[in-house]
């Protein structure tokens, strides 16, 4: 009795401590051999899947891709005993049936399966014996391998079609591709696109591919101005049939007008990097080897960018980084391009000044203005609008901020027209000035409001822009009804300027009255648009 109950309390304690370890150790062995039935699923089931797919003829490298959704239909299948017996075994034989004929000759076809209705025993024989043994050892492999995973499932506990999160995960994976996840799909890809883009510009210098340019007896001007206008849409120019009269100079003056440019994109960066070099025509990329800067200076003419437009400073968008190539560069913003509201009517006297500049050679200017772009109402800050807002109908506030915006623009080309022709009077130095616009912009039209914004794909007419040019002897006014190819621009410009060089198109012309014989799929790809017809808005009378 002493004895007992001298050794019943350490007996006592020392039961659990047993009982603990002996539990601990069970679950320890428990799930490693868990882990050891998983892994040998995995790799079975990895194995099976490969082999099946390369044993179909149809994937001689299976993408891992295709490789993890046949392991996912036979994990759903291994949900269910009967699934698998009676659904998943018998559809894996026929793949492992035709596996030896599948790596040798690849994927079943019309003239195969003829052929086996043609085929008597003894033409049989000499058709299997021409399959390697190895390829009958695949065949039995896959099914080895299935059994072995379903063995190893069972023993081992692993039923993953129980588990939401995996259930989640394989969701996801196979809809990723389809519209659910499409919206995720398309930004990812378009981030990574402009990510890898401005690497490419901000981690390499990119040499000229232009070689030495020559100038031809007819480039007779002393200084060229090449002004890009911004978000300009042709049909809201008076020039070009607006009802209201918001270009009083590109209406009347001596200009050679073109009434059919496509802009190269829908936004500044897509069209001008296709429109300001010679882009390669097959996939719609701007070659930055090949743009305009690199060209004229190839001449050897000085050459001038003056900019409203952001710079980047550390990271160069793909204009900033062309525009980098010039001899001389001012931008009045040194960040993005909503750093300050900074007017166009401010690029004036710095243009006025690179003017001032004694020279004797030949001069390539760029003025890019920050136009009509959205919102376009800021652009009006020093700028009275063309009707009072009290004065017209309160959804119509953002068309008239827009056609005041093009009025504002149109004024500052008159402005610049006038410092050339003070200069050509003052220094004998001639010129030509050509204007376009990067792209147009499209409506958002509802009961109480119409926006004018960048919303690409919305309108075939976010493609059309104007485009004018003026020279230091211009005497009359005319209008070409023609289409011209903004993916041909650099190449008509290098035309203009009077520059031969063995890779430009010496057809390019933008003002030869004739519509351009090649745009490389432009016009069909705007025409091919399923999209109304998204015409300019027109204010009504005021009240």
């Amino acid at each position: 009795m002493r004895n007992h109950i001298c050794g019943g309390p350490r007996a006592a304690e020392n039961l659990p401590n047993k009982q603990g370890k002996k539990v601990s150790f069970q679950k320890e062995k428990s799930w490693l051999a868990k882990l050891v039935y998983g892994l040998v699923a995995l790799l079975c089931l990895y194995a099976a899947s490969r082999l099946m797919l390369m044993g179909s003829g149809f994937y001689a490298r299976p993408e891992w891709r295709d490789i993890v959704l046949l392991s996912l239909l036979i994990l759903m299948f291994n949900s269910s005993r009967k699934l698998f017996y009676w659904l998943l075994l018998p559809f894996v034989c026929v793949y492992a049936v035709y596996t030896p004929v599948g790596l040798t000759f690849g994927a079943p076809s019309y003239q195969y399966i003829a052929s086996v209705f043609a085929t008597d025993l003894s033409e049989s024989r000499e058709f299997l014996s021409q399959l390697p043994l190895v390829n009958y050892a695949a065949a039995l492999a896959i099914i080895l391998c299935l059994l072995l995973f379903r063995q190893c499932t069972q023993r081992g506990g692993i039923f993953l079609h129980k588990n939401k999160v995996f259930l989640a995960a394989i969701t996801v994976f196979v809809l990723f591709p389809q519209a659910p996840f499409k919206f995720v799909r398309e930004s990812y890809q378009a981030g990574l696109q402009v990510k890898n883009e401005l690497q490419r510009l901000n981690n390499m210098t990119i040499a000229s591919r232009w070689g030495q340019s020559a100038l031809n007896e007819d480039s007779r001007y002393e200084d060229y101005v090449l002004v890009i206008g911004e978000s300009a849409r042709k049909d809201y120019h008076h020039a070009y049939g607006y009802e209201t009269e918001n270009t009083p100079f590109m209406s009347t003056a001596p200009v050679t007008l073109v009434d059919g440019l496509h802009a190269g994109g829908t936004n500044t960066i897509a069209s001008l990097k296709l429109m300001l070099t010679k882009p390669d025509t097959q996939t719609w990329e701007g070659d930055y080897s090949l743009n305009l800067i690199d060209l004229v200076k190839s001449a050897g003419i000085k050459t001038y960018w003056i900019s409203n437009q952001g710079y980047m400073g550390q990271f160069d968008t793909p204009i900033s980084a062309i525009a980098n190539k010039s001899d001389e560069k001012i931008f009045l913003k040194s960040g993005d391009s909503f750093n300050g509201n900074i007017s166009d009517f401010e690029l004036l006297p710095k243009f006025a000044q690179v003017l001032e500049q004694p020279v004797r050679h030949k001069r390539f200017i760029v003025l890019h203005l920050y136009g009509s772009h959205p919102i376009s109402c800021d652009r009006l800050t020093d700028y009275a609008k063309i009707f009072n807002d009290y004065e017209i109908d309160k959804k119509y506030f953002n068309v008239n901020c827009y056609i005041s915006s093009i009025k504002k623009t149109d004024e500052m080309l008159q402005r610049v027209y006038e410092l050339l022709l003070k200069n050509q009077a003052k220094k004998h130095r001639s010129f030509s000035m050509i204007y376009f616009s990067d792209h147009g912009l499209a409506h958002q039209i509802t009961e109480d409001s119409i926006a004018i914004h960048n919303s690409s794909g919305k309108s075939k007419r976010h493609y059309d822009v104007p485009l004018f040019k003026i020279s230091s002897d211009s005497s009359k006014r005319e209008v070409d009804r023609v289409f011209k190819s903004g993916l041909n621009f650099t190449d008509a410009i290098g035309k203009w300027v009077g520059i031969r060089n063995p890779r430009l198109n010496p057809q390019a012309d933008l003002f030869n009255h004739q519509p351009d014989p090649d745009d490389y799929g432009l016009r069909q790809r705007i025409e091919q648009m399923q999209v109304a017809d998204d015409p300019a808005v027109v204010i009504p009378h005021a009240k």
